[in-house]
């Protein structure tokens, strides 16, 4: 079979499918004022449904490195693909809710799987000083596809399911591609053997902590995004409109995430950089729900996200050995999953109990505030120092 020699070309393939899973995921939230009466009874199902895209992940994150190896990189690739247009196929057709979450599931299990098998591919393809460029422009794809889908679909108005199966054929025509120009690792790791692995007792602390500020980081960008446009229709916007401001977030991540991590590592103050980036992005938010312009504060929000992403990741390098990587890993992917899948719904539920529009952005906040505990104790680990060794590298060598 044909494929890509050039690891940078394979990398915008890569990202390309990863842009399909940032628009399929941010769909329900992006069309969220259209569904609510039509396709979901109210903002309690919305944040369901908007959660139910990670919820499979749980279930996934741990076997998926035994997938990889048994079935290679390549098919679990397409098949992660044709399970999230499958998906979205079904979300696009159903009648009610019951379908429409069996879509989001089906379609999440795929996006699970391909989350990870990108992750893989970065890694074994990319190395030294090009794996930070590399991961941040990988990562990036993700925000592009949210930002466009906020952008584009409420553009299709009351056809929107129209808009959901344009989603889903996204994620269809990303297939061709990938199948052509993704071959198998020269450079794969025998996971399987490393499965029975278990944690050093001095690494499930630092682990749990570097997941939850993973997680807690990710729903509090997931809940604005999908309930983001809700608070500007409810303040006067049209859902095209509000789409568009909203979409100001994803833009905006863009130019820090694959640089804000990096310069953060050349100071030597990652983990205070990663707090200051999340103090700013709650205040950020606090703002806007007391009356400043959305625009600017939707962008400095954005702008701000960017550091914290690639941050954390370098984190999860630091706390893990190479002998427990594969389930330590594991154990991290579970963890975000559940926490994207669990809090969405939770800041949906305030909002009908409230009736308050800006009550999931408050809890957007209350999440944030959760990361900047985690920050912290990674800080007391004795965590995030820049020039830190990698667990498998002799004493003086940079991490």
């Amino acid at each position: 079979m044909p494929a890509l020699r050039n690891r940078w070309a394979e990398l915008l393939l890569l990202s390309l499918a990863r842009t399909s899973m940032g628009v399929q995921f941010q769909a329900v939230g992006a069309l969220g004022p259209l569904l609510i009466g039509t396709l979901v009874a109210d903002y309690a199902a919305l944040g369901t449904l908007i959660g139910a895209y990670s919820l499979v992940g749980v279930a996934v994150a741990m076997p998926a490195g035994w997938l990889l190896v048994r079935f290679g990189d390549h098919r679990v690739l397409l098949a992660g693909l044709g399970l999230m247009a499958l998906g979205g196929l079904l979300l696009a057709l159903a009648p009610g809710f019951g379908l429409a979450l069996l879509g989001r599931l089906v379609a999440g299990g795929g996006a699970s799987v391909l989350a990870i098998v990108c992750a893989k591919r970065v890694l074994d393809r990319f190395s030294g000083t090009s794996l930070a460029p590399a991961m941040g422009l990988m990562l990036s794809a993700w925000p592009i596809g949210i930002a466009a889908a906020l952008l584009l679909l409420p553009l299709f108005g009351e056809a929107w399911r129209l808009a959901l199966l344009a989603s889903a054929v996204l994620c269809a025509l990303a297939l061709p591609a990938l199948w052509w120009g993704i071959r198998p690792s020269e450079a794969a790791t025998p996971v399987v053997s490393a499965w029975p692995a278990r944690l050093a007792p001095g690494e499930w602390l630092p682990l749990l902590a570097v997941a939850v500020l993973w997680s807690s980081y990710n729903a509090g960008f997931a809940v604005v995004l999908g309930f983001g446009p809700a608070l500007l229709v409810a303040r006067g916007a049209d859902p095209a409109e509000a789409g568009a401001v909203a979409s100001l977030v994803g833009w905006a991540i863009l130019p820090l995430l694959p640089l804000g991590g990096w310069l953060a590592e050349r100071l030597g103050r990652p983990l205070l950089a990663c707090a200051l980036c999340t103090l700013g992005m709650g205040l950020a938010l606090l703002a806007w729900v007391a009356g400043a312009p959305p625009a600017p504060m939707l962008i400095l929000f954005g702008l701000l996200s960017g550091p914290p992403a690639s941050l954390t990741m370098a984190q999860l390098g630091r706390v893990l050995s190479p002998e427990s990587r594969a389930f330590g890993v594991g154990v991290h992917y579970m963890m975000f999953y559940g926490g994207l899948a669990a809090l969405p719904p939770l800041a949906g539920w305030l909002r009908d109990l409230t009736g308050a529009a800006a009550a999931p952005v408050l809890v957007a906040v209350g999440f944030l505030v959760v990361a900047l505990g985690a920050v912290g104790v990674l800080g007391l680990c004795g965590v995030g120092q820049a020039a830190m060794p990698a667990p498998a590298s002799r004493p003086g060598r940079a991490g």
